[in-house]
């Protein structure tokens, strides 16, 4: 949870240190011919905080653990294209290296010793985002997104060991956020916060005393990203 604060209260400052920049800067409008093109090419880069919304089995309730999701850290890197078919739509495709990893912990009732379960992954995304923006003002913009992200796994490594929990090489969820431009001279800076909400269970069932416990898994995540265009 401390890094979701860490993603707000640095999107916050971004958004009330614009306003200085602005005025800073005169009244120069930086690439006034921005929305009279079709499309525009980028890089992202980007932090996130993934987890496991867990569902637990009935062979849980006769078990001797307790088991929890934790929170965890990644990075991502990719690049990204924008159609824009009207000044105040856009449809972006963002193609993305996620490399991160997620964890379940039992804790064992009796001698109180905790288990982790940690599936790191290097997973790639495909967002297909529409993004729906507001009048620009002068060098700046806020606007807000929508859209559906299919996933697949890049490289998996779970602990080598039997006992383990395995999740599908693939994915779907739907995502929706919000963020601002600024416009510069020789490019457009555009941080935004995304939420993500898996749609399927991403569990392989095993038979062994720790997946065994668990019917259901399901990605989330939430992400801070900075495009460059």
């Amino acid at each position: 949870m401390k890094f979701l604060c860490f993603l707000v209260l640095n999107f916050i400052t971004c958004v009330f240190l614009f306003p200085s920049y602005s005025v800073a800067q005169g009244h120069i409008t930086h690439l006034d011919d921005y929305d009279e093109k079709p499309v525009h090419y980028g890089f992202v880069l980007g932090l996130n905080q993934s987890w496991f919304n867990m569902k637990t089995s009935d062979a849980y309730a006769n078990s001797n653990f307790i088991a929890k999701t934790k929170f965890s850290t990644g990075f991502a890197v990719g690049l990204s294209v924008s159609l824009q078919p009207t000044e105040f739509l856009a449809i972006r495709i963002s193609p993305t290296a996620v490399f991160g990893q997620r964890i379940i912990t039992f804790q064992d009732r009796t001698t109180n010793a905790t288990t982790e379960k940690v599936v790191e992954s290097t997973i790639g995304e495909i967002p297909i985002m529409f993004k729906i923006k507001s009048q620009r003002r002068h060098n700046g913009r806020m606007f807000m997104l929508l859209g559906i992200k299919p996933s697949f796994s890049l490289a998996t490594k779970a602990a080598q060991e039997t006992e383990r929990i395995r999740v599908k090489t693939a994915d779907f969820a739907i995502e929706y956020g919000f963020g601002f431009e600024k416009f510069n001279e020789m490019f457009k800076f555009a941080p935004e916060i995304r939420f993500s909400h898996g749609l399927g269970n991403v569990l392989v069932p095993d038979a062994n005393q720790f997946s065994s416990q668990i019917s259901r898994l399901v990605n989330h995540s939430v992400s801070f990203y900075l495009f460059f265009e």
